[in-house]
């Protein structure tokens, strides 16, 4: 009998504490978030920018990793007319944590770039691996970042890395039918 107070007390506690919600968080208005981010480079054929661009719902977020495809690029020290050194691309963002702040919000962010002369993917149901010609100069850069950002709604945060290397992140607000209600000057590539 003791347990079956218990119970239905704990339950209550439980439902209770889910429906406390931050004061900023737009559900309240029947709302949602969705994050764009975007990696990209400067394509090593056409010279024009290239790269990957996904978006997430916020929700979906906490603890997510997100794996780059892997790409070429390369780097000209003295000019295209040079011999230029080639690498392979490999990145991936995760983000471990979120919260809300009035108008926008908080992530923590973990960004790795990855620039070598042989690279793997592995995944589940998917194996990829691409490499640079041993006769041609190679490229070697490495970077990891772990840091706090907070996001304004609809302004976009950007990291520039070597090799003209960059990565772009936005929160935008969606309204119960899908529309976004903020815009992310993160270009579809």
């Amino acid at each position: 009998m003791k347990y079956l107070l218990c119970l239905p007390l704990s339950a209550i506690l439980l439902s209770g504490c889910s429906l406390m919600r931050s004061p900023h968080d737009p559900a309240r208005e029947k709302q949602t978030v969705s994050v764009v981010n975007a990696m990209t480079w400067t394509n090593p054929l056409s010279g024009k920018r290239d790269g990957v661009r996904t978006s997430w719902p916020l929700e979906e977020l906490a603890n997510h990793e997100e794996v780059f495809p892997l790409a070429q690029i390369k780097h000209c020290p003295l000019g295209e007319q040079a011999a230029c050194n080639w690498g392979v691309l490999s990145a991936s963002r995760s983000i471990t944590r979120f919260g809300y702040l009035p108008g926008g919000i908080t992530l923590d962010l973990g960004l790795l770039v990855d620039v070598h002369r042989r690279q793997q993917d592995r995944r589940r149901n998917h194996h990829t691996a691409m490499a640079i010609p041993a006769d041609v100069g190679a490229l070697s850069y490495r970077k990891s970042l772990q840091q706090a950002i907070s996001l304004p709604y609809g302004k976009v945060y950007r990291i520039e890395f070597e090799y003209g290397l960059r990565f772009d992140i936005c929160a935008r607000r969606l309204d119960a039918h899908g529309q976004a209600l903020d815009q992310c000057d993160i270009p579809f590539i």
